[in-house]
């Protein structure tokens, strides 16, 4: 059976705000000092300090940034920057876009907005081109830097947005498709196999002429120095420094690989799957779940559960609700609470929203609801 965990169902809406009354800090003390049987006191409302002006596709949340992107008719795509200070747009870019859903990332001073077939380097804080698209046909992050394939010249170049400049540029005739790299390696994978280059020099440090069985749009992610490989129907563990596909396990539509305790953890098509970082021999399986991360997982129902990563065995339910880092978003009877999953505390209460998804990154949380707009709080 494959049960589709794409969708996951959001909490009930909420009720309309009610008055600040108290910080969230002191509910629990009050509730001690007050005993089980006194009603518990309201907590504020967090301050909101940005939304998108309507519905938004992609999205990214950073520490001082909303970027969002919406697609309009004709092939062109609009990019917006939102400050999380003024909560006004920085810069609006109209692009013309025909390479799907785009992902984006941001390295450095610029936001790189990549898709199947184009990429777009912006400068972060003017959404300028900060490479001119022209000279290469596949831009791809590489940790804080942006590798560059020129199918017409047939070189890959290493650029560094925060000097503006090419590190090195080598030739390399086959087509890239994605990269994953570390503070020394980056590894390259293309239509023939794999190549590790040393993120200095552009040297080569190994290669291996065998293609990885990806399928033609792989994503890629390091965890503890080994990329881990997400295809059509696959995950693959590349050992970055011999340039080698060590195992391959076959999973329909995996989405997102993440640590998991001693393991990895992937979710996709068949639910969560728990592998062996090592063998990729399956360890446990859960058609039910997505997440891992932490030791939190959420069910197709939408409750959260908090389990031991090594055994896959529910250590505690933590409710209805929807995770975001060590956040949880959860009905509280008068709306939704954000609370500290792993000591309980409220931080505050989100007032006439109904999220599909959250997101928290450092001080500031942010939720897309259902109709597609993204808006961010400060937690503090």
């Amino acid at each position: 059976m494959i049960i589709d965990l794409d969708r996951a169902a959001p909490p009930s809406r909420p009720a309309p705000p009610v008055p600040r009354v108290l910080p969230a800090a002191l509910v629990v003390v009050l509730m001690l000092l007050l005993g089980p049987s006194a009603p518990m006191p309201r907590v504020r409302d967090l301050p909101q300090v940005a939304a998108t002006a309507g519905p938004s596709g992609t999205w990214l949340l950073t520490d001082t940034t909303l970027y969002s992107t919406s697609t309009r008719t004709g092939g062109r795509m609009d990019v917006v920057a939102w400050s999380l200070d003024s909560g006004t747009a920085l810069w609006q870019r109209d692009l013309d876009w025909f390479a799907g859903i785009p992902a984006l990332t941001e390295s450095g001073p610029v936001l790189v907005v990549s898709g199947n077939e184009d990429t777009r380097i912006l400068d972060a804080g003017t959404g300028a081109d900060r490479v001119d698209p022209r000279t290469y046909s596949v831009a791809r992050p590489a940790a804080d830097r942006v590798a560059l394939w020129d199918g017409t010249a047939g070189t890959l170049a290493l650029y560094d947005p925060a000097t503006d400049r090419i590190v090195w540029k080598r030739r390399f005739p086959d087509r890239l498709h994605t990269v994953a790299a570390t503070a020394d390696d980056l590894l390259a994978v293309t239509d023939t196999g794999v190549v590790s280059i040393a993120m200095s020099s552009g040297d080569v440090a190994a290669a291996t002429r065998e293609a990885v069985p990806a399928g033609g749009a792989p994503r890629a992610r390091v965890i503890g120095g080994r990329a881990y490989l997400l295809g059509d129907n696959s995950v693959t563990m590349i050992d970055m420094a011999r340039a080698r596909a060590m195992w391959t396990v076959r999973m329909l539509l995996p989405r997102a690989v993440v640590p998991c305790g001693t393991r990895i953890c992937v979710s996709g098509g068949p639910g969560l799957l728990a592998l062996d970082p090592i063998s990729g021999d399956p360890v446990w399986t859960n058609v039910d779940w997505i997440g891992g991360e932490n030791g939190i997982v959420r069910t197709a129902a939408g409750d959260v559960l908090r389990i031991d990563p090594d055994s896959g065995v529910v250590r505690r339910a933590l409710g209805h609700g929807l995770p975001a880092g060590d956040l949880l978003i959860r009905p509280d009877g008068a709306g939704l609470s954000v609370v500290e999953w792993a000591t309980g505390q409220v931080r505050g209460r989100l007032p006439d929203t109904t999220p599909n998804g959250c997101r928290r990154t450092g001080e500031h949380l942010a939720c897309q609801h259902a109709g597609g707009q993204v808006r961010v709080w400060r937690l503090f």
